[in-house]
Order: structure tokens, then sequence, then C-alpha cells
């Protein structure tokens, strides 16, 4: 009897260890995402590496002077999609830049994670 539980116990899972965390995007996260399909996880990934692109420039380009509101809706929807992709460092740093946009040392952390998760991007598509 002893030997058919072994069979039958929940699996010792640890769900601290994800090592995919460790990258700029999360591929587990991505996979589930897009039901493992590899054309979409390409075309979701290049979409999201243009939209980073563009709400990094549009902070730069706007500066201090754009609504403390409009810089946060940029920040938040671009918080919201690096989420779902698995941008994970990008979606913390958009959200501690969300609560002051006019952090330089934030605003320079949110620019640094989308350059690396464009990077990370890049080199998948080698």
């Amino acid at each position: 009897m002893a030997m058919h539980q072994e069979f039958f116990e929940a699996p010792q899972h640890s769900l601290k260890c994800n090592p995919s965390r460790a990258r700029p995007i999360d591929l587990v996260h991505l996979a589930l995402s897009t039901m493992g399909n590899k054309e979409t996880e390409t075309t979701v990934l290049c979409l999201f590496a243009r939209q980073a692109r563009q709400c990094v420039n549009q902070l730069c380009e706007t500066g201090q002077e754009t609504k403390s509101a409009d810089r946060v809706a940029v920040v938040h929807a671009l918080r919201g999609s690096a989420s779902n992709v698995g941008a994970f460092c990008v979606s913390q740093a958009a959200e501690s830049l969300e609560k002051d946009t006019r952090d330089q040392m934030l605003n320079e952390a949110l620019t640094n994670a989308v350059v690396e998760v464009e990077n990370f991007i890049s080199g998948l598509s080698r």
C-alpha cells in the first residue's frame, strides 16, 4: 500500500524556483500566454519591443513639460504590456517610475531595462 501512495501524492515543487525569471523575458510566462505558439511569441515580442521603444522615446522627447497624468499613462501602458509578455524587469521599473514620473534615476532605470529586453529579443532572433 505504501508503494501506491508514492504515485498519488502531490509532487514536491518549489514555487520559488523559476529560472526563467532570471532572463529579461520570462520565456515560460510568454509560452503560457501564447499557448506555446512560436510564431505568436515572435510577433508579440516584436510588437512589445517596438512599443517599449516608443514609450521610452516619448518620455524622453516630451521631457518635464508634459503633464504628469500623460506621463503616468505612458508608463502605465508599458507596465501592463511588459507584464503580459513576461518582461518583468521592465514592468518593475515602470511601476517605480509610475509613482514619480519626474524622477530621472527611475526614468534611466526604465530605459536601461527596455534596452536590456530589446537586446535579449534581438538575440533570440539570431
